[in-house]
């Protein structure tokens, strides 16, 4: 009985100390900048957390990106793993990790006898312009939240803002329809003075593919901060 009796004590402590020293974990669902994003997060010590997710989501708009109006759209789609430091173990938070890509951002814009700059020349262009920014894949993240730990039980709040370190941007535009320059009279791109931009044998055409390459690189200088793409989002998460 004795011994009984001492193995029950034995065993009823180390149950005690299992469960104290039990880490904490936590669900998350975020909204911000990186789209829509679920999380997982785990106490690794009392000031550190480890949390791994998938951020995703579209959403369209329109931008001016060198006197040309776009329609634009931004893609999310990224598993993320980061690194939280608690420094005083409560719900502030210092984060450092990467996500598996950035965003996409397509591009385009419908010509119907519209005038544009491209380059350096200025042409009436019946068509579209379609373009995509590449910011690489692999893209570090730093940043600092309030809420969303491992610490505590039950539903909270969660809000974080850092910035999500991509690569330079990278600009592809591509041209279809026909164009005619703008500064040579009577200027119809159906019309005698029109060409088509893709034709390889037309001089005309190769002159307004030139400029447009020029426009590609002028969209990249302009774009170049997007780099550094920022982080704000606002959650919920429930912590067991």
């Amino acid at each position: 009985m004795i011994l009984a009796a001492a193995l029950g004590c034995t065993w009823s402590g180390a149950w005690a100390q299992a469960n104290a020293q039990e880490a904490g974990q936590g669900l998350g669902l975020r909204l911000g900048t990186v789209g829509i994003a679920v999380d997982y997060v785990r106490e690794l010590r009392p000031w550190l957390d480890l949390r791994v997710g998938y951020a995703f989501g579209r959403v369209s708009g329109s931008t001016e990106e060198d006197g040309i109006d776009y329609d634009a759209e931004i893609e999310f789609g990224s598993a993320f793993a980061l690194l939280e430091y608690r420094p005083w173990r409560g719900g502030f938070r210092i984060g450092a990790g990467v996500h598996g890509a950035a965003p996409d951002i397509g591009l385009v814009t419908r010509a119907d006898n519209t005038q544009y700059q491209i380059g350096n020349s200025t042409y009436t262009a019946t068509g579209r312009l379609d373009g995509d920014i590449d910011l690489g894949r692999v893209a570090p993240y730093v940043g600092l939240g309030w809420g969303g730990t491992s610490a505590g039980k039950g539903l909270g709040l969660s809000f974080d803002v850092g910035v999500m370190f991509a690569d330079r941007p990278q600009v592809r535009l591509a041209a279809q329809g026909r164009a005619c320059d703008s500064t040579i009279l009577p200027c119809n791109p159906a019309g005698p003075s029109g060409f088509d931009v893709n034709d390889p044998d037309d001089a005309r055409a190769q002159t307004f593919r030139t400029e447009l390459e020029r426009e590609r690189q002028n969209v990249e200088n302009e774009i170049k901060d997007l780099r550094y793409w920022p982080v704000v989002n606002l959650g919920v998460h429930y912590r067991f």
